[in-house]
């Protein structure tokens, strides 16, 4: 809809990266949402307009959010975002940037967040709510569930199902055919080999539960 209006819901650290990514696919931004950035102050030429209660005057109906939000070993924060305002009638943009590559026959959310040089083979399956992160590798037949994150560098092999609200982190390493569990968290660096059963936290090579 071309009266649509588009608002960033937090510009921290990878929010400014989402918001880059938007406004490279010359996208228009009416303004970014965020408590903690003084009204009016201008990121990458947009307005910040307020805090959270500026949304509840926004009209639904013709309003859309981006999730601004990062994660820091937990993408608890992005998803009770997406859900709060989902609940109220809200959809939510995602952005696929210029210089990331989809292969054929991927089927990817609307709100799904895919950053610069991240790499998805063909029948790739990306859930809502999931950032696929600067240069992360998804291979062939890979399913990422609702409010993923994957981060920057990991590499997945094909046929890996990746649970709900799972975290993998920077520069991790999952072989092919493998089952991540919804919440787990892979470390940074890990090199999983075998199902990681829900809401485990595995870190090392090979990669082992926390205890």
């Amino acid at each position: 809809m071309s009266n649509t209006k588009i608002y960033l819901v937090a510009c921290g650290g990878h929010g400014r990266v989402v918001l880059d990514a938007l406004l490279s696919s010359q996208q228009t931004i009416h303004g970014v949402v965020d408590a903690n950035i003084a009204i009016g102050t201008e990121i990458f030429g947009v307005k910040v307009v307020g805090g959270d209660d500026v949304i509840k005057t926004f009209d639904p109906k013709v309003t859309q959010l981006v999730n601004g939000f990062g994660s820091t070993g937990s993408s608890r924060k992005r998803m009770e975002t997406f859900e709060h305002w989902s609940k109220s009638g809200f959809k939510f943009r995602g952005v696929i940037h210029k210089a990331a590559s989809i292969g054929a026959e991927c089927k990817i959310a609307d709100s799904a967040q895919i950053m610069a040089g991240a790499v998805l083979q063909n029948r790739v399956s990306v859930g809502e709510n999931v950032v696929i992160n600067t240069r992360a590798s998804i291979d062939h037949d890979v399913v990422i569930a609702d409010h993923a994150v994957i981060s920057p560098g990991a590499i997945i092999s094909g046929s890996v199902k990746i649970g709900h609200g799972a975290f993998v982190g920077a520069g991790a390493v999952i072989i092919q055919g493998i089952e991540i569990g919804d919440n787990c968290v892979i470390g940074a660096g890990a090199v999983v080999r075998h199902n990681v059963k829900p809401a485990t936290t595995v870190v090392g090579n090979p990669a082992a539960q926390l205890e």
